[in-house]
C-alpha cells in the first residue's frame, strides 16, 4: 500500500483515560501463563523444528517440501506472516464491523497506539501512527495479534514499517496487554 492509498486518519486512542471498573473483576477467567513481558517475544530463543507427523497430511512430497519452506519462513517471521497449520489467521476484511461496533480497522488501530505509546514511554521514542498493513491472530488462552503498520519516527520523516504484538481477551473482559513494538527485521534470505 503507498502512503496515498493509505486509510483514512483514525482517531489516536487516549490510553491513560481507560482505567475502567469492568477490568477489576478479581476472578480471572483467561489466566495467561506466563503472562507476557514487555517487549519480549515468545520466539525469543526458540529453533525452528520440524514436525514429522505433519508430513501424513501431504499426499505427495513436493507438497509437503512447501509447506515446510513456508512455515520455516513463518516462524522466522515471528508470527507476523501465516503459519500453516498454526491456528493463526489473517484478518482480511479490516472494515467488517465487530461485537462493539467498530471496525476491525479502528480496533487495531487502537491496540496499535496502545503499543506505539508503551514503545515511546520506555524507548524515548517518538513513533506516530500512519496506517495497518496486515494483521495475523491467534488464540492461545487469549487473542494474540500480530500486527504490521507503517509509522513514521519522527514528523515528516518517511515511511518506516513496525510491527506491534498484543494480547486482547473475548469481549473485552480485561484490559489488552501490550507486547512489543519494534521496526520490521529486514530478513532478505528468507524472500
Amino acid at each position: 500500500m503507498t502512503e496515498q492509498q493509505s486509510s483514512p486518519p483514525m482517531k489516536i486512542q487516549d490510553v491513560d483515560e481507560e482505567e475502567d471498573d469492568r477490568y477489576s473483576d478479581t476472578h480471572d477467567p483467561y489466566p495467561l501463563d506466563p503472562m507476557p513481558e514487555w517487549d519480549v517475544d515468545s520466539y525469543e530463543g526458540r529453533e525452528y523444528e520440524s514436525d514429522p507427523d505433519h508430513r501424513e497430511l501431504f499426499s505427495d512430497e513436493e507438497r509437503y517440501e512447501q509447506y515446510r519452506l513456508d512455515k520455516r519462513k513463518a516462524f522466522h517471521s515471528k508470527g507476523f506472516i501465516y503459519i500453516p497449520l498454526s491456528g493463526s489467521y489473517p484478518i482480511k476484511d479490516l472494515e467488517e464491523i465487530g461485537y462493539d461496533n467498530k471496525t476491525n480497522r479502528e480496533k487495531m488501530t487502537n491496540l496499535t497506539n496502545l503499543c506505539i505509546k508503551k514503545l515511546n514511554e520506555t524507548k524515548g521514542k517518538t513513533v506516530e501512527f500512519v496506517h495497518i498493513v496486515r494483521v495475523f491472530k491467534r488464540w492461545a488462552a487469549a487473542w494474540k495479534s500480530s500486527i504490521t503498520f507503517m509509522a513514521r519516527e519522527s514528523p515528516n520523516g518517511p515511511l518506516v514499517e513496525y510491527q506491534a504484538k498484543v494480547v486482547t481477551f473475548p469481549g473485552d473482559s480485561k484490559a489488552p496487554i501490550p507486547i512489543l513494538c519494534r521496526p520490521s527485521p529486514i530478513d532478505t534470505h528468507l524472500y
